[in-house]
């Protein structure tokens, strides 16, 4: 014969008392005259007060001052039909510390009959830690740099920051309450609620309107374009969408403008090829036909000049094709490739061969890493030409390093030349731009170019006049990981 357990004995009143003590929350339970009667050690630790302090004392010297007439009132209008519900509902709740201070309080409130008559019991908590995580909610969302708008499930918004106010044109005392479809152009706000319904079917931190350009409308009914980003939250115990809305016509318009000036600019540089190379290739080659035909009978000046047509034509034929080299710097996008530093270093130099009079001197520490090989070539041996092309002397002194510095290879190309005056240093990035009289001076595009190449890979260039010495060095810092979007 199998053995049926049996539930032990106990006592129940001292099983209650157990049950009671156990419970996190404080538990106060008062009579029909409003003393208490009964209190767990979480309601005296909340209140500050010890056991014997509370009992039999009337439970209005647990609330604000302010608040104790009206509660007696309300208590005895709860003892003639004690049910189970929450206490202040709509309103917030504060208990008294016995140091005199306040905090918020949620009470759930629950009505026994006893031969002494109804009894209240209050379950009592404290919720200043989570009054407070509201409060620094609310002013994150209110310093947000951004629109910061929650929606509930009925698309009513139900929380606004001022930055809403502005972006939208409406008060923010009209925002809450109004329908989230009437911030947008009344084309939209049909197929919108539909969207928000599937939206509420499965909320998730996502854009919205991927692929499509959305549309804002300011209270004076004018249309802006604007980016949105949804991210469901838990709020007053149900589930709203919290909207990050950012008026993007700023970007939009330099988009356009950027995209404008780009296709103008290889619009000229492909017509400056087609219509300037081929006249200039006609004058060089009648300079050459009339240094044949002056070989013998010519004066030395006359050679001269022409030789100075020839040369001049070559720059011309340069220029264009630097041209056409800076329009199209941000429309490849190379593969990336294993750069060793000093391999690469050393090829670039031998590459740009600087005449005998200069000394290279190179520190390389950087580790090999990935990066677009061409592009970064096409720098480094703008800089070292430009260096070389720009010195006042026939022998110079230039010192290329390739460190690491964060997530970049810091490259510096420091010479020895006249050097660049500050007011200067922005200017020489811009095309055609150069600080040089010399001859031998290049189109002013090298530098543009190098500026070009380096933004579009995610890196950034820096010219700085050498402080206790002539000359000037660039700085160029590099991503040494790939960047999503560098070349995009």
């Amino acid at each position: 014969m199998t053995a049926r357990s049996i539930p032990p004995t106990f006592d129940s009143a001292e099983a209650i008392r157990d049950v009671i003590e156990a419970v996190p929350n404080g538990v106060v339970m008062i009579d029909a005259t409003g003393v208490i009667a009964l209190v767990n050690a979480e309601l005296e630790r909340m209140f500050g007060y010890p056991r014997s302090a509370l009992i039999g004392q009337p439970i209005e010297m647990l609330l604000p001052k302010r608040f104790q007439g009206s509660h007696v009132v309300l208590r005895l209008r709860y003892l003639e039909d004690p049910r189970r519900r929450t206490m202040g509902a709509g309103r917030e709740l504060f208990g008294r510390h016995a140091d005199g201070s306040e905090f918020p309080i949620e009470v759930g409130l629950s009505g026994i009959q006893s031969p002494q008559g109804p009894l209240a019991v209050a379950s009592v908590a404290d919720i200043s830690a989570r009054r407070e995580v509201e409060a620094t909610f609310r002013n994150i969302v209110e310093a947000a740099p951004y629109g910061m708008a929650m929606v509930d499930s009925d698309g009513k918004i139900v929380v606004a920051n001022a930055h809403m106010t502005r972006i939208f044109g409406h008060a923010r005392e009209t925002l809450l309450g109004m329908s989230i479809e009437s911030l947008m152009p009344e084309r939209y706000r049909h197929a919108h609620e539909a969207q928000r319904s599937d939206y509420g079917r499965a909320p998730s931190l996502r854009a919205m309107g991927a692929n499509r350009d959305l549309m804002g409308q300011h209270k004076d009914g004018t249309e802006f374009p604007v980016e949105i980003g949804l991210s469901p939250v838990h709020w007053n115990g149900k589930t709203v969408s919290l909207a990050a809305v950012i008026d993007i016509t700023v970007r939009k318009r330099l988009e356009l403008e950027l995209r404008e000036a780009n296709a103008h600019l290889e619009e000229f540089t492909y017509v400056a090829s087609h219509d300037l190379k081929s006249p200039l290739r006609g004058i060089g080659d009648l300079a050459d036909w009339l240094t044949d035909d002056l070989k013998d009978t010519g004066s030395l000046e006359v050679c001269r000049n022409l030789d100075r047509i020839r040369t001049r034509v070559l720059r011309m034929e340069r220029v264009i094709d630097d041209l056409l080299t800076y329009a199209r710097a941000r429309d490849a996008s190379p593969a990336l490739s294993s750069i060793l530093p000093k391999e690469f270093v050393a090829d670039v130099i031998e590459l740009e061969a600087p005449p005998s009079g200069f000394e290279l001197h190179v520190e390389v520490t950087a580790e090999p890493f990935r990066a677009a090989r061409t592009p970064l070539e096409t720098v480094l041996r703008n800089l070292i030409g430009n260096a070389i092309k720009h010195h006042d002397k026939e022998q110079g002194h230039i010192v290329v390093k390739m460190t690491e510095e964060g997530a970049d290879c810091h490259i510096e190309v420091s010479d020895d030349g006249p050097g660049i005056p500050p007011k200067s240093h922005d200017r020489v990035f811009k095309l055609f731009q150069t600080v040089s009289n010399a001859e031998r001076r290049g189109s002013g595009i090298g530098l543009a170019l190098a500026k070009r190449l380096v933004e579009s890979n995610g890196g950034r260039i820096e010219l700085v006049s050498n402080d206790d010495s002539r000359g000037a060095t660039f700085h160029v810092w590099w991503p040494r990981f790939e960047r999503r979007g560098a070349n995009e």
